[in-house]
């Protein structure tokens, strides 16, 4: 027993530095559309003209020859920036309410042919389309992607988490559909918005801890989640920021309310992936009831409880990603932005 806590003691400092310097290794840092210092860029287009060759999230390469006509938008954010660029999509998966669309295409979104849910798509469906490019999504669809590409289909996998997520998509779609200029506004215009927001943060940080409830479970989101992104904008201190994540890749680790009442956040926010808002605040607040623990949780018997909008924070806002940034500071700092309005997360 001695040995193994020894080993413990030496080894997994060292397998940490390692892991440090493996990641800045493959740091790539361009300022291109407002990125900077961002690693392994989940979408990138080399070529001005086509052919374009792309490299997707899973860094699988996929040659365009032209500009494709028929295009399976399997998800709703790349959908979203698609469609924002003036792109247009064959069929999607089931749309919900959750998921703020493009107010000029939500209609003819919302019209599409749907193939499914977005992690269980129907292949046939989206097979008897013949589409001359698939755009799907990392993680829940991935092994429909691969399947589909093993077949022959040209399929681009998208993993659309963060800000600069955003601005490498609209940087790969503009690409894509000939609309640079487009798409380089649309990266002005949230990159501005962005910094605007962050100029007037006040010098003394804030610290959060965030909730993210499901139907079965409760669990807390790291810094490679929407929120925890957002949350790292606003230069908010996640308390769960150097815990391990609950399995390789995964943006949550498991609840540990004494570890929240040790560190004492400032706020909690909850994030959720249930029915909608209204059922996971009403089940967040029983659990606070009910459960004797989180009465050692300061922010949550002072009331400094935020409820974060499922179509901000559970699917990636995409083009209203700076609407996510400006609901979370106006949640944590009324003063300086203004209260949080019954328009805000609409």
């Amino acid at each position: 027993m001695k040995k193994v806590k020894f080993y413990k003691r030496i080894l997994l400092p060292l397998v940490v530095i390692m892991l440090i310097f493996s990641v800045s290794g493959c740091t790539k840092t361009t300022e291109t559309g407002g990125l900077s210092n961002t690693q392994d860029l989940p979408i990138t287009v080399e070529g001005n003209n086509y052919p374009l060759k792309i490299k997707d999230f899973l860094k699988k390469e996929t040659i365009l020859e032209k500009k494709p006509e028929k295009v399976a938008v399997l998800s709703g954010t790349p959908l979203n920036i698609w469609y924002d660029l003036g792109g247009k999509s064959i069929c999607t998966s089931n749309i919900t309410d959750n998921l703020k669309l493009i107010s000029e295409y939500k209609k003819e979104i919302n019209d599409l042919p749907q193939i499914g849910p977005v992690y269980s798509i129907d292949m046939e469906s989206v097979v008897s389309l013949k589409p001359d490019l698939i755009i799907a999504q990392a993680g829940t669809q991935g092994t429909q992607a691969d399947k589909l590409r093993d077949i022959g289909f040209k399929v681009i996998t998208t993993n659309i988490r963060s800000y600069d997520d955003v601005i490498a998509t609209y940087n790969a779609f503009g690409k894509i559909l000939g609309n640079e200029k487009s798409a380089e506004a649309k990266i002005e215009a949230l990159k501005n918005k962005k910094e605007e927001i962050v100029s007037k943060l006040p010098k003394d940080n804030k610290s959060v801890v965030i909730l993210y409830i499901t139907a079965k479970t409760i669990a807390v989101k790291l810094d490679n989640s929407i929120a925890g992104d957002v949350a790292k904008i606003l230069k908010l201190d996640n308390i769960a920021s150097d815990l391990p994540p609950d399995t390789i890749g995964s943006e949550t680790t498991p609840l540990d309310v004494e570890y929240i009442v040790k560190k004492n956040p400032d706020y909690v926010l909850v994030t959720s992936m249930i029915s909608d808002d209204e059922e996971a605040k009403k089940t967040m607040e029983e659990e606070f009831k009910s459960n004797p623990v989180w009465k050692g949780v300061k922010a949550v018997q002072e009331g400094r409880v935020i409820y974060l909008p499922q179509q901000y924070f559970l699917y990636n806002a995409g083009p209203y990603y700076s609407e996510a940034i400006e609901y979370m500071a106006k949640s944590i700092y009324p003063e300086i932005y203004g209260e949080v309005t019954h328009q805000d997360g609409k």
